[in-house]
């Protein structure tokens, strides 16, 4: 008999962890925009709209996506004849259609109809690529021809293209995948299209900052004029220069906060334009102009415009800012300058009441005398044969006079200075 104790195993329990109320979405992001696999013969067709909540809700309805499903910025869905790839961006949403070699392409133009059929809805971009075997002579010098660019991609893809839209609005990218699998030709493509639609969405800051250029020369010019006539040595104006001054700082800030958001974009899509450039490691292709250089050739300048055009503003709002700040002072100095006038206006005025109010004091002290050594006439008459009978009523009266003065100055004095301590 074994006196050892029975084996037991160990019981497995799995932890009840409290996730962060953003791990979900943390977790899925890396995954939320996966590439559609792609082979020779088919055809991908991109579209970046921009449309309103109510433009977005009849897309749901046309293509069939419950709109409330738990993932809400990417969606994924085989048609009949295409695939379907809805994903949500910022400020635009995209569809992507990848149209097999037998698919139905009546199904999938019925498809753009009904999406440019839709109010509030605006193309920002379209893309279109075909997908082709090896690179040919012949496709090599159709590729030669027109205003053609290209090159080669890693693993051997070739992709050119004019960049010039067709007639529906597409600019089309062809691209010979000699040997690459459907999921590494899906990757390639995808990048390619997050060029083109970043490069076109880099670009909308362009016109923006040009007709803020055009109002920019004009404050700018205000400004050289408002703060040379600060320079004058009048002062009758200021008044008329700070509401100049504050109009044009109103009215600049005001461009500013409208344009901020658009610039901000713009170098965001910049970089991103510049990452998907370089992850397409592209090389040249016999004599074609690469695409990656053609594509930085003109960002580049366009986006010195727009960083131009961002720090004019800020140097305008400074400069604004610095001569407000300065005017602002001279008119405090000349108020002050007049204050200073007022006060000593104020004071001569107050020295002057002081004297004459001491002159009303004498005169009034005079008056009261005179009333009080009447009335002490009376007294004396009746009362100085008794107190003094060797003096006669006229002595007694004149030397009564300076005594009764000196008392009502006194008092006088003494109330006038309980007032002036009292205020």
């Amino acid at each position: 008999m074994s006196l050892t104790a029975p084996h037991k195993e160990p019981a497995t329990t799995t932890p009840e962890w409290t996730f962060h109320v953003d791990r979900e979405t943390v977790v899925a992001e890396p995954h939320a925009r996966p590439p559609m696999p792609a082979g020779p013969g088919d055809t991908i067709m991109h579209l970046g709209i921009d449309c309103s909540a109510t433009a977005r809700m009849r897309l749901f309805e046309i293509f069939g996506i419950d709109h409330e499903a738990k993932n809400t910025r990417h969606w994924m869905k085989q048609c009949d004849g295409y695939g379907l790839k809805l994903e949500q961006h910022t400020e635009f949403m995209s569809v992507t259609l990848l149209i097999s070699q037998d698919g139905d392409a009546a199904a999938t133009s019925r498809l753009l109809m009904d999406i440019a059929a839709v109010d509030e809805v605006e193309a920002i971009t379209l893309t279109k690529v075909e997908v082709t075997g090896p690179l040919t002579r012949k496709s090599k010098a159709a590729a030669r021809q027109g205003r053609a660019l290209g090159g080669t991609m890693r693993g051997g893809m070739a992709v050119h293209s004019t960049l010039i839209p067709d007639a529906a609005g597409f600019i089309t990218y062809h691209v010979a995948t000699p040997q690459a699998s459907p999921e590494e030709t899906g990757r390639r493509v995808q990048r390619l299209i997050e060029m083109e639609t970043y490069r076109t969405l880099c670009l909308l800051g362009l016109p923006i900052a040009r007709r803020t250029g055009e109002s920019l020369a004009e404050d700018e010019n205000r400004l050289i004029e408002v703060v040379g006539s600060m320079g004058s040595e009048s002062i009758e104006n200021d008044e008329k220069l700070f509401e100049a001054l504050s109009g044009l700082l109103q009215k600049s800030n005001a461009l500013r906060a409208s344009t901020r958001f658009r610039f901000s974009a713009s170098l965001a899509y910049y970089n991103l334009v510049q990452q998907r450039l370089t992850s397409l490691e592209e090389e040249k292709l016999d004599d074609l102009q690469t695409i990656s250089g053609f594509v930085r050739s003109r960002l580049e300048p366009s986006m010195a415009t727009i960083d131009s055009i961002g720090a004019r503003q800020k140097t305008l709002i400074d400069d604004l800012s610095q001569a407000l700040s300065l005017l602002r002072t001279r008119i405090d100095l000349t108020l002050n300058r007049d204050n200073q006038v007022l006060l000593k206006s104020l004071d001569a005025r107050n020295r002057k009441q002081v004297l004459i109010a001491q002159t009303v004091e004498g005169l009034s002290a005079v008056a009261i005398t005179y009333y009080a050594v009447g009335l002490l006439s009376y007294v004396l008459k009746a009362a100085g044969p008794s107190l003094a009978p060797a003096l006669p009523h006229t002595t007694l009266l004149a030397v009564s006079v300076p005594v009764v003065l000196f008392a009502v100055w006194f008092s006088l004095h003494r109330l006038r200075s309980r007032w002036e301590k009292s205020a």
